[in-house]
């Protein structure tokens, strides 16, 4: 289902803005955060189409994944740290070391297009899972449920929702250009409760203070 009040959502990157935003993560984070990006564009898909094309043609705009820029989308700024393990070896330890980039662009074209090919997605990304050494759990659950999203059930729909907002959240990756939409969506859709006005701001906004100190505070060793 489309949701017109999120059609003119900012999709340029907040998570991931500089080179310097990856400093002190590890790979896995880095290959487990894009792969979780990954997930809710293709749930989108579905249940907001015109959002996730409009967020395939930003990430896809300047064409390749060489570097991370501050206009681009996250998911295309993180998918930039894994396709340069080299470039990014001094601030990141550990990336995965294969990114099928020819296969991530043909994705986001099919999306742009509204080219759905299930068999496609399925395989797609399930050889992604792989390369980024990605195990069972959660990011497992949640790949199987959306690779087959339109044969999923409204419960499985609903509780691998609920657990994506949540690890969004936890992770501090509310701060992502792709949070809002996607947590606008889940309430709309009644996946997830709407709380009163203000609530989910303090919350976050008490959290972002929280991570940020300790990131400056890891930053500022790390540079150090």
């Amino acid at each position: 289902m489309a949701f017109d009040f999120l059609k003119e959502e900012l999709t340029e990157a907040r998570y991931i803005r500089t080179p310097r935003d990856a400093i002190g993560r590890s790979g896995d984070n880095i290959g487990e955060t894009f792969f979780e990006h990954l997930l809710v564009l293709q749930q989108m898909r579905f249940e907001n189409p015109t959002w996730a094309q409009k967020y395939a043609k930003e990430t896809l705009k300047y064409m390749n994944f060489t570097n991370v820029r501050t206009g681009a989308t996250d998911l295309h700024n993180l998918a930039s740290i894994i396709n340069n393990p080299s470039k990014f070896s001094g601030k990141v330890d550990g990336l995965p070391g294969r990114f099928d980039e020819l296969a991530f662009k043909r994705y986001l074209r099919n999306i742009i297009n509204n080219n759905y090919v299930p068999g496609q997605d399925r395989t797609f990304l399930m050889q992604m899972q792989k390369n980024l050494g990605i195990k069972g759990g959660l990011l497992g659950r949640a790949r199987r449920v959306m690779a087959d999203y339109a044969k999923s059930t409204p419960g499985e729909r609903t509780a691998v929702t609920q657990r994506m907002i949540n690890t969004f959240r936890h992770d501090g990756q509310f701060r992502s250009d792709v949070f809002k939409p996607y947590s606008k969506t889940a309430v709309a859709a009644g996946a997830i409760p709407s709380k009163p006005k203000g609530s989910i701001a303090k919350t976050a906004l008490k959290t972002a203070a929280i991570a940020y100190g300790g990131w400056k505070l890891g930053q500022s060793n790390f540079l150090n």
